[in-house]
C-alpha cells in the first residue's frame, strides 16, 4: 500500500509525525513486512507512506475498520485527497479497494452472526 499526500510545507511535519507514530504500531501487526515514511520537500510537500504485507490476506486484515481508522482519518482530513495505491497480484487498485474489503467483512460478520 502506498499513499502520497501533496501538502503545503507547513503541514508536512505534523502529518509526517503522525505517520511515524502509526508506522511504529503497524510494524507489530501480523504479516507486516515493513512500513516507511518519507518526504520530498524540493518542489511540493510530498509525504509518502508505504506498508508492505506478506500476503493479500494480511493486507485485507489491515484494512478492517478497527485497524484502518487512524490512517482513514489522515486520508479524510487532507486538504487535497492523497493518491492511494494498492499493488495486488490481480493489478493495482485505489481507495475503493478499502471499501470493498470492509463491505465483504461486514457481510461475513452479519452472516456469521445470523447462523448463531
Amino acid at each position: 500500500m502506498t499513499i502520497e499526500w501533496f501538502v503545503p510545507l507547513g503541514q508536512a511535519r505534523p502529518l509526517t509525525m503522525a505517520l511515524h507514530s502509526l508506522a511504529a504500531e503497524v510494524r507489530t501487526f501480523h504479516g507486516c513486512m515493513g512500513c516507511s515514511v518519507s518526504t520530498d520537500l524540493a518542489s511540493q510537500g510530498t509525504v509518502r507512506y508505504i506498508e508492505d504485507w506478506r500476503t493479500e490476506d494480511d493486507l485485507r486484515g489491515r484494512l478492517l475498520p478497527e485497524t484502518f481508522a487512524h490512517l482513514a482519518t489522515l486520508i479524510e482530513d487532507a486538504t487535497d485527497p492523497p493518491r492511494v495505491e494498492f499493488r495486488l497480484p490481480s493489478g493495482t487498485r485505489g481507495l475503493n479497494y478499502v471499501e470493498e474489503v470492509q463491505q465483504a467483512f461486514a457481510l461475513n460478520a452479519r452472516a456469521a452472526h445470523s447462523h448463531r
